[in-house]
C-alpha cells in the first residue's frame, strides 16, 4: 500500500501546478522564414545568409537614397483572430541617420528627428458601416542609426476601438539611408487568454485548483479506506469512475489542442486526466488484492473461532 500513498500524492499536486502553469502563455502562432517570403524591392541589395543556422534576411542601402520594403503581408483571418503581437528581432550595421519625410497631397513633409528608419506595421480594416472606407491604423517603431547586435521589437495587433479584424497585416521596413538591416525570421504571436479559448486562464488556475483539490482529497480517502479494507464496493466503483474521468479528460484534452484551443485550455484537461488514469489504474490491482486479502483473513479468522 506504500505505493498508492506515494502515487496518490500526485493527485495533490494537480491544484498548485494546473493553477502555476495555467497563467497567460505566450506562443508561437507560426514563424515566417525568409526562404518562403518573396521580400521585394528597388536601389537596394536583398539577400538571405545563414547565421548559427538560422536564415537571416539582410537588407543593404547602398545609396543615401530613403528606401522602403514590404517584408510580410498576412491576410489568414483565421490566424489574424489569434495573434496579438508580431515579434522582430533586428540587427544593423553602419546605418546613417537621415530627417524622416512622409508625403502628404504631393507635398513632403519632414516629421522629427533624425532616424536611421522605421518598421511599420500597418493594419487594413474593413469599413465600419456599409459604403464607408477602410480603416488603417499603425504601429511603429523609430530606430537610430550605427551599429547594433540584435533587438527585439513587438508590435501589438488590433486598436482597441475598432470591433472588426483587420482585413490584412502589413509589416514594412523604411530605411532613410544607407547602411544594412538584418532580420531574422518573423514571428506570430498570441496570448493564451486569447478571447477565442473555451475559458480563460484565471478560470483554468480556479478549475485546477478546486478540481485538484477535491481529487486529491478524493485519493487520500480512497487510500484509507483500502487500508481499513472498509467500503469496497464503494472504492472499486470510485477508482472505475476515477479511471473513466481520467479517459474522458485526456481525450477532451487532445481534442482541444488539435483544435488549436489556447495552452490554458488543453493544459487544464490533459494533465488531470493523465494523472487519474495512471494513478488508479496502476492502483486497481492492488486495490483489489488487498481486500481479497483482507476478506481471506476474515474467512480464516472465523473458520479458526468456529473449529
Amino acid at each position: 500500500m506504500k505505493r498508492l500513498i506515494q502515487l496518490n500524492l500526485l493527485l495533490l499536486l494537480i491544484s498548485s501546478a494546473t493553477a502555476q502553469e495555467s497563467q497567460p502563455q505566450e506562443e508561437t502562432l507560426q514563424i515566417f522564414d525568409w526562404k518562403g517570403l518573396n521580400v521585394q524591392s528597388t536601389n537596394c541589395q536583398i539577400q538571405i545568409i545563414s547565421m548559427d543556422g538560422t536564415p537571416v534576411l539582410k537588407i543593404e542601402n547602398t545609396n543615401d537614397v530613403p528606401i522602403v520594403v514590404s517584408l510580410l503581408k498576412i491576410d489568414d483571418s483565421a490566424l489574424i483572430g489569434r495573434a496579438d503581437f508580431i515579434s522582430c528581432e533586428m540587427g544593423r550595421e553602419n546605418v546613417r541617420e537621415n530627417h524622416w519625410i512622409e508625403t502628404n497631397d504631393d507635398r513632403s513633409i519632414s516629421i522629427g528627428g533624425m532616424f536611421g528608419g522605421r518598421l511599420d506595421l500597418t493594419q487594413v480594416f474593413p469599413p465600419i458601416a456599409v459604403g464607408g472606407v477602410q480603416i488603417t491604423n499603425n504601429d511603429w517603431y523609430n530606430f537610430s542609426g550605427g551599429t547594433e547586435n540584435w533587438a527585439q521589437f513587438n508590435m501589438a495587433l488590433r486598436h482597441p476601438s475598432y470591433a472588426n479584424l483587420p482585413k490584412y497585416l502589413e509589416l514594412k521596413l523604411y530605411l532613410l539611408a544607407s547602411g544594412a538591416v538584418y532580420l531574422r525570421p518573423i514571428k506570430l504571436l498570441g496570448m493564451a487568454n486569447n478571447s477565442n479559448g473555451w475559458w480563460s486562464p484565471q478560470q483554468a488556475g480556479l478549475i485546477g485548483g478546486i478540481g485538484g483539490s477535491i481529487i486529491g482529497c478524493f485519493g487520500g480517502l480512497i487510500g484509507w479506506l483500502v487500508s481499513k479494507g472498509k467500503a469496497r464496493r464503494f472504492v472499486l466503483a470510485a477508482t472505475t469512475s476515477s479511471i473513466v474521468l481520467g479517459i474522458l479528460l485526456t481525450v477532451g484534452g487532445l481534442v482541444a489542442a488539435f483544435l488549436k484551443q489556447p495552452y490554458s485550455v488543453w493544459y487544464a484537461l490533459l494533465f488531470p486526466g493523465v494523472i487519474l488514469v495512471l494513478v488508479f489504474s496502476l492502483n486497481l490491482h492492488s486495490i483489489q488484492r488487498r481486500y481479497d486479502e483482507l476478506e481471506i483473513r476474515r474467512m480464516t479468522s472465523v473458520d479458526t473461532m468456529g473449529g
